[in-house]
């Protein structure tokens, strides 16, 4: 069995497809999935890289360009501009995390809860919101703060690691960017 970590976040439409894309792949593959939440604020800063209400328009052009391949490809829905992107996915995040030491299932929720975002317009950050995912879970979520230390840890470890951006796995050493590499994380897990 090989250990692959994840690093992703759910303001990523990217890791959202990579994590529906994992989940149909997963009883294919022998393996030990680590979560790595990550702040993509965090990221972008420390790469130089401007946040997606920042960059120049040529790159919002094409970004919607690719999203719409992308999801029609994959056939996973989602609306180009949801309502509340981008979010604080702390609490979210934290729910995830307790999916996964709880029951799991934390690569099902943070792929539900992404699909909340982008294509359900579903506010991350609303508490309300947050304490009904909860319920429904049955969970009980990490507490905030220590997810966002957390995200900062995986943060800085992903870039440790010459990480740049969401999603990215690692197979042992070999990083894997983007969700429309997985035929290769496919590859590196059956070596």
């Amino acid at each position: 069995m090989k250990s692959v970590d994840y690093y992703f976040c759910l303001n990523s439409p990217w890791s959202l497809f990579a994590s529906k894309q994992l989940i149909e792949l997963m009883p294919t593959l022998d393996i030990e999935l680590n979560l790595k939440p990550v702040n993509i604020g965090e990221l972008f800063t420390a790469i130089n890289f401007p946040a997606v209400p920042d960059r120049p328009q040529y790159m919002l052009d094409y970004r919607i360009v690719e999203l719409t391949r992308w999801s029609n490809h994959l056939n996973i829905p989602i609306n180009l501009a949801p309502a509340f992107f981008p979010t604080n996915e702390v609490g979210a995040l934290a729910l995830v995390l307790a999916a996964e030491q709880e029951k799991d299932t934390g690569l099902e929720v943070a792929a539900k809860l992404s699909h909340a975002l982008w294509s359900q317009d579903a506010n991350l950050a609303d508490t309300d919101y947050l304490t009904a995912q909860a319920a429904e879970l049955g969970v009980t979520a990490v507490d905030h703060d220590k997810c966002a230390a957390l995200m900062s840890a995986n943060t800085k470890e992903l870039l440790d690691r010459g990480g740049f951006g969401v999603p990215t796995f690692f197979v042992d050493e070999e990083m894997i960017w983007g969700q429309d590499r997985l035929n290769f994380l496919v590859e590196a897990v059956s070596k």
